[in-house]
């Protein structure tokens, strides 16, 4: 694997190059929300540039889970917006103006946590492996397994609920 190292600028363009389309993919669907993608690709990338030399085998596993980190605090603040402007102007804000031109399937993918989304994102998209996903997730290697397959029951029941059918696979 190496030894720990800083990226030298050549060496993050070439890192930067072979991830970023796969991470800001993995961030749109995990987020729901391509403006905030574009923002937590970037603040990725940043703290990558800031956190300690490590090696070249774990930058990716890093990135990603920086950037699962970044989605869930989204997350948490919009749920914390929200629920102030409910209890204290009874005003209902919309977190998500264009949420109506969003296509069906994102609107159901987005009736899952965001952990569910991204076990689902990183293991049938990225192709990762339950060891990779636990990494990035900051999950037991063994729980990945549990959790990937009721995340994909849980997407299937709400597929099925909307007129698609159950895979036999």
């Amino acid at each position: 694997m190496g030894e720990a190292e800083t990226l030298s600028p050549q060496q993050f363009e070439e890192f930067y190059a072979g991830t970023r389309r796969a991470l800001r993919s993995y961030i749109c669907r995990v987020a729901s929300n391509e403006t905030v993608a574009d923002d937590i690709t970037q603040e990725s990338y940043i703290r990558l540039l800031n956190a300690p030399p490590m090696r070249e085998g774990q930058r990716r596993s890093y990135l990603y889970r920086v950037a699962t980190n970044l989605v869930m605090d989204y997350r948490r603040a919009q749920t914390r917006q929200r629920t102030w402007w409910q209890h204290f102007s009874r005003f209902e804000q919309s977190t998500d103006a264009r949420l109506d031109l969003i296509p069906d399937m994102h609107k159901l993918f987005a009736k899952i946590s965001v952990q569910e989304r991204a076990l689902l994102w990183l293991a049938y998209v990225d192709g990762a492996e339950h060891r990779e996903i636990a990494e990035i997730l900051r999950l037991k290697e063994k729980s990945v397994k549990v959790l990937l397959h009721r995340a994909r029951r849980r997407m299937e029941a709400i597929l099925m609920k909307h007129g698609f059918e159950a895979s036999h696979g």
